[in-house]
């Protein structure tokens, strides 16, 4: 069996004609990075259906993605992920563009070796979602014994990949 391959993110923008003037046309634009952000999710949610926050993620059940399985998520959480492994790489249009990018290709973030530097695997309860703003997503390790309601979350999960 052939191994399926992906697009990198760069080579899907130059792929998609309309994603790609689109997305140039707000990088070019007077906008600060967050307004860029903002109207480039607008037009990824519309444009691909995708979800926006957990709420709108349709049968939370495990999909065949080819050649590996695939968990469906939202944006909040694809966002909240990205910036967990990535902590200095902040820019909202590339939060927001890769997000869209993972979603849409079915690919997975490992958050193994990050949530490895938090706590021993046996600790681990869930993932909590912290902010209502796509911007503000915040990706909390819940431990067993606590409460990830306490902890500011707005959406847990145990599925983890």
């Amino acid at each position: 069996m052939k191994r399926k391959t992906w697009p990198s993110l760069e080579e899907w923008v130059e792929s998609e004609t309309e994603l790609k003037r689109k997305i140039t046309e707000l990088y070019e634009s007077e906008l600060s990075p967050e307004e860029q952000a903002r109207k480039s999710l607008n037009y990824l949610l519309n444009t691909y259906d995708l979800p926006l926050t957990p709420m709108d993620v349709e049968g939370r059940e495990w999909e065949d993605a080819g050649d590996s399985w695939y968990l469906p998520i939202s944006m909040l959480e694809q966002v909240a992920q990205l910036k967990f492994v990535e902590p200095d790489n902040n820019d909202p249009r590339y939060l927001v563009l890769n997000a869209a990018y993972l979603i849409h290709h079915k690919l997975i973030i490992d958050l193994s070796q990050e949530l490895g530097e938090f706590l021993v695997e046996d600790e681990l309860q869930g993932l909590g979602y912290r902010g209502e703003d796509i911007l503000e997503a915040e990706l909390i390790p819940v431990k067993k014994g606590e409460s990830w309601f306490e902890l500011g979350c707005t959406y847990f999960t145990k599925e983890m990949v």
